[in-house]
């Protein structure tokens, strides 16, 4: 199966990826937050679909039949490989901001080379697997301001849409990325481009390869967003390094590494013999102190879990201002809001994200789970035994009379 980046078998002997390593890490992860009811973890490269599941963690990648699409369609208007049609999406390393709004703290690092990245810090090892933290970490609920709760999740252009998230949470009315102007060559390969981004390319030979090549405008961390049609191998160098070697199959964000005004960012693309399709992509570089002032605005007022569990989670807020309270909680029809003890009607950030409304002040909130198909079914069950249970007596009384004797 082909899911964002593509992925080939996995033998025995490395399953889970990393092995002890792997579990040394995790182990380390949990005993540091004891006192955290609730976190998110990730890898920077996915070895399966499940792997929190797999491994023991609260992930963000999933692959199950009852995933919800519209927590698909949020994955994907985020950044993430995903599609709406599809039954899964997967986290690969991605966007700072995009990870502000799913509580993501750690990544696990288990190809024993850690990028250089501002937002994570490396803090644990085992052999050559790494423990990175999120120094701009946010928990599963925030205050935001109301505005995030009209936002309407819909762009083409990923970056397009974490400014407008960015802004509508925070306040802060300035982009927080800045998109780069490529340069695009082909090698055996015919292009033709469309307003800069956006390539066709067709007569492609074996070999082929098209570049984009992009010149940082300003210091930053700088992300790459990829649109194409075919499954195609690509590479990323900056200064004439090479980071990454990767194969993608859908639209998708990529957390590339940190780079000084300057330098050059190179992306090539392998072509099939005879390949043909369309192709974009994207590059921008994070404003760092616009996003530390944003991180800020919302790490303000966050919600302290006091209780979690899977039907029911609990907390305080100490609110600097009115506003959303916002949580990555994905809403499926089941979850109830209580605030100060009083039911209120939830607000769905991108069609899914839970929220609900603040004033300034101190506040208990409770989100409860109800399933409404298991109530349905259990009063059911409940009327069948009792309907069971009357026929009973009636069987053993007309028994006893002789009619059921031969």
């Amino acid at each position: 199966i082909c899911f964002g980046l593509y992925f080939t078998g996995t033998n025995v002997s490395n399953y889970p990826k990393g092995t002890e390593h792997t579990a040394s890490v995790i182990r380390y992860m949990k005993e540091r937050e004891k006192n955290n009811l609730f976190f998110r973890a990730e890898t920077t490269h996915t070895q399966t679909l499940n792997d929190g599941a797999l491994n023991g963690y609260n992930g963000v990648s999933a692959f199950t039949s009852s995933a919800n699409v519209k927590v698909t369609e949020f994955m994907r208007l985020l950044g993430y490989g995903a599609k709406n049609t599809y039954n899964r999406y997967c986290f690969e390393e991605s966007s700072p901001v995009a990870n502000l709004f799913l509580g993501l703290k750690y990544m696990l690092e288990r190809d024993g080379d850690v990028e250089a990245n501002r937002y994570f810090d490396e803090i644990f090892a085992s052999g050559d697997v790494y423990l990175l933290e999120n120094n701009a970490w946010l928990p599963l609920g925030f205050l935001a301001e109301a505005e995030l709760g009209d936002l309407v999740f819909s762009a083409s252009d990923h970056f397009d849409l974490q400014n407008a998230l960015f802004s509508a949470a925070t306040g802060l009315y300035s982009d927080v990325w800045h998109p780069l102007t490529p340069q695009i060559t082909g090698d055996d390969v015919s292009l033709d481009t469309v307003n800069g981004v956006h390539l066709k390319y067709s007569g492609a030979t074996s070999g082929a390869v098209v570049t984009y090549s992009f010149m940082a405008e300003r210091e930053g961390f700088l992300c790459l967003d990829f649109d194409v049609t075919d499954r195609n191998s690509y590479t990323v160098h900056c200064k004439g390094e090479q980071l990454y070697s990767e194969s993608l199959s859908l639209t998708q964000m990529i957390a590339a590494c940190d780079v000084s005004k300057g330098d050059i960012i190179d992306v090539k693309l392998s072509c099939k013999d005879g390949e043909e399709g369309r192709m974009t992509i994207r590059a921008a570089v994070l404003d760092d102190g616009l996003f530390r002032r944003g991180w800020e605005v919302l790490n303000r007022s966050t919600l302290e879990i006091t209780e979690f569990d899977t039907t029911r989670i609990s907390g305080t807020v100490d609110a600097d201002r009115d506003g959303l309270l916002y949580t990555s909680i994905p809403q499926d029809g089941g979850w109830h809001a209580r605030v100060d003890g009083q039911e209120v009607e939830p607000v769905l950030v991108g069609d899914v994200m839970v929220a609900v409304p603040l004033t300034a002040g101190s506040h208990t909130v409770e989100f409860v789970y109800e399933n409404q198909s298991f109530s349905i079914g259990w009063k059911i069950s409940a009327i069948c035994l009792l309907l069971f249970g009357m026929t009973v007596p009636v069987y053993y009384s007309k028994r006893r009379k002789g009619r059921f004797e031969k």
